[in-house]
């Protein structure tokens, strides 16, 4: 029968984290000294979770304090991972701290919106008569009038021709 390292190290860890020692330098020492003796005798590496387990006990007071203004009050915080989600969720990017001003307003570049296709279709209609209307009016406005001639010098002013509809055909 051969002995197993893992679940005999992993018996040590609960047996020392369930004393619950409330002195950090001396819950330190109980942590180096169960590690020697694991590897120092065994000659075997210990468990990664276990480890992990440890390095959680030695910073027990930092992981369970509640105050969530702990990353101005003290100088090396360390976040739980229920403290560190609040901090991302509570976070914003700089982006709104870029586009809204101290009195509270946004001063962001403003962005159209998109139109629905109901109102899209409602605005082609429009411009489709609008457009006829325009049509129409810049074709009575660009349409060749009646031409006039004005004769301003006398030696320029010619006899009529006979087929000019001012002269009287007798």
């Amino acid at each position: 029968m051969s002995y197993n390292y893992t679940s005999d190290f992993e018996r040590q860890v609960n047996q020392l984290v369930l004393r619950g020692i409330l002195d950090r330098s001396v819950r330190m020492n109980e942590i180096r000294k169960l590690i020697e003796s694991h590897t120092g005798s065994m000659n075997h590496k210990p468990d990664t979770t276990q480890l992990e387990r440890l390095a959680d006990y030695i910073l027990k007071e930092e992981l369970t304090d509640p105050n969530p203004y702990k990353m101005s009050h003290t100088p090396y915080p360390i976040l739980s991972p229920w403290q560190q989600e609040l901090r991302y969720r509570r976070e914003v990017t700089l982006k709104v701290a870029e586009e809204i001003g101290a009195d509270g307003q946004r001063y962001a570049a403003p962005k159209r919106r998109h139109r629905s296709t109901k109102e899209l279709l409602l605005l082609d209609e429009q411009a489709r008569i609008r457009n006829a209307e325009r049509a129409a009016q810049y074709q009575k406005d660009t349409a060749p009038g009646p031409i006039s001639v004005y004769h301003l010098r006398p030696d320029e002013i010619s006899p009529p021709s006979r087929d000019s509809k001012y002269i009287k055909k007798s």
